[in-house]
């Protein structure tokens, strides 16, 4: 019987987890780069 009871934990700990990861807005790791430079064509 314990063994069901644990693994529901984990499992409704889990949806918990995602959901609350869902809800969270997380940016995206980017950034814009811009950069100026001249082109000395001979």
């Amino acid at each position: 019987m314990k063994n069901k009871y644990i693994i529901y934990f984990f499992a409704i700990l889990t949806i918990v987890i995602f959901a609350t990861l869902y809800m969270i807005e997380i940016p995206s790791p980017s950034t814009i780069i811009t950069e100026k430079y001249t082109l000395n064509i001979k």
